[in-house]
């Protein structure tokens, strides 16, 4: 009946002539058409599934051709739409399927509160075919793998991150089979090269895809890489050396007795480091029992605030006393 309307509908549309005749027909087919929407009819309305919150520790075998037929009863008028487009029904993993004999199971008596929400109150549902659809799957494996920026920074003089690069996330999930995942230890992003940087970083960086990880299911194609950027200078301290490990009854003179440390730091935080802040010891068991007349300087401390530090002499002379 609706296919007839619709169709009778289309052509008058359609039709330019407008004359005495077409009026009375047009006005005939109107009452006709109302006296038909009027009346109750049992229809049959189906529905194009979308699927929600698939598994992802599995992988499910969808029938992208199944459909969800519901039998309704209904007056014409609350039924004509469902002739103009095809409705959508959401079938959601998490809430709407159990597992049975490891298959995901759908039914439609447990969702039967869902397909009625589908409709008014004025729409009687009567049936619905398929009353149960069965969804076999596989298991999969996930695993988590940090992610390596393959980034190069070139930054304007005098600038330099007061931190560490972010990586967001810094690790993401791969899904698939264990054998494939097995061979997956880490991923990479795609080269990015930054110049001339003299203010904060925040960038979004694509993970390559690699013909592996093309096969798999991955939680994240992208991740944000932030940095701290600041105005950055040098500042050089003569700091004393200790000798550690000397033998109670070994005496030693040593020279030089300071030694120049270059360090690099943010400028806001330039008056914030002293020399004694910083420690540089010489070990005399490196040397013990050996010919050796030299010691070597390592810098063991540094406060936290300065980027890099480094020594500007290597060797320590000296001498046994008697």
């Amino acid at each position: 009946m609706f296919n007839k309307l619709k169709a009778t509908l289309s052509k008058s549309i359609k039709s330019r002539k407008l004359n005495v005749f077409g009026l009375f027909f047009l006005l005939s087919f109107c009452f006709w058409a109302l006296t038909k929407l009027s009346k109750s009819y049992t229809e049959t309305i189906t529905f194009e599934i979308v699927y929600k919150n698939l598994p992802e520790q599995h992988h499910v075998d969808i029938d992208s051709s199944k459909k969800i037929k519901v039998g309704v009863k209904a007056y014409g008028f609350n039924l004509l739409k469902y002739y103009f487009f095809t409705p959508k029904f959401q079938i959601d993993f998490k809430s709407d399927v159990a597992v049975k004999n490891k298959i995901y199971v759908w039914d439609a008596r447990q969702n039967a509160t869902k397909i009625n929400e589908k409709f008014k109150n004025s729409i009687e549902v009567i049936s619905v075919q398929p009353d149960t659809i069965r969804f076999p799957y596989q298991a999969l494996a996930v695993k988590k793998v940090p992610v390596i920026t393959d980034i190069s920074i070139a930054y304007a003089s005098g600038y330099d991150t007061s931190s560490t690069i972010k990586v967001i996330p810094d690790s993401v999930r791969i899904i698939g089979s264990e054998k494939l995942i097995a061979k997956i230890k880490e991923v990479t992003t795609k080269k990015v090269e930054l110049k001339d940087i003299n203010s904060n970083i925040e960038k979004s960086l694509e993970i390559e895809m690699t013909d592996l990880l093309k096969q798999l299911k991955i939680s994240d194609r992208n991740v944000i890489i932030k940095g701290q950027v600041e105005k950055f200078t040098e500042g050089t301290f003569n700091v004393p050396v200790t000798i550690i490990n000397l033998p109670a009854d070994t005496n030693i003179n040593y020279f030089p007795k300071t030694i120049p440390v270059a360090y690099s730091l943010s400028l806001a935080n330039f008056k914030l480091v002293k020399p004694s802040d910083f420690r540089i010891e010489c070990d005399y068991k490196d040397i013990n029992n050996t010919e050796k007349t030299f010691l070597i300087p390592k810098l063991v401390k540094v406060p936290e605030i300065v980027k890099s530090a480094r020594l500007k002499q290597h060797k320590v002379e000296f001498i046994l006393m008697q």
